[in-house]
């Protein structure tokens, strides 16, 4: 899928206000060509908010001790919210040419490790695009341009 300029350039500020850290900038923008090709920025933010809640959860949860009465809340809580992401993500790239589905399935979308690990990854990336709205306001030049 070619990603258009203006998303590529967009994903590049936040790449660097990350200290470029991010780690799936083509999923990403594929994902926020697609929210705006098809009228879902909606959706999209949801995604980035969750993405960024579960990635703090993901966070506190590793450094909990499993033998701890919050840990079994906190899994709970993320197991909750990875699948909430995966169906976001799944609402975006359900109209997206066939090798896009692929890609994302073959991905994200598996119920195995790998595939957990994808999720909270892009989920990490995501969380980046959430910080860049809430450092710059929602009356930010990429805001207007939705």
């Amino acid at each position: 899928m070619d990603i258009r300029p203006e998303i590529s350039s967009y994903i590049d500020r936040i790449n660097s206000f990350s200290q470029n850290r991010l780690q799936n900038i083509e999923d990403v923008s594929i994902l926020l060509q697609l929210s705006r090709d098809e009228g879902k920025e909606e959706i999209f933010d949801d995604l980035t908010f969750h993405a960024k809640f579960n990635y703090r959860v993901y966070g506190i949860l590793k450094r909990t001790d499993p033998g701890s009465e919050t840990y079994p809340k906190l899994s709970a809580e993320l197991k909750e919210g990875i699948e909430k992401v995966s169906t976001l993500m799944r609402t975006l790239v359900k109209e997206a040419p066939d090798e896009v589905k692929e890609r994302f399935i073959g991905r994200y979308f598996s119920m195995t490790h790998s595939g957990l690990d994808n999720l909270i990854r892009v989920a990490y990336d995501l969380s980046w695009i959430k910080n860049w709205q809430i450092d710059r306001g929602d009356n930010s030049e990429e805001k207007q341009q939705r």
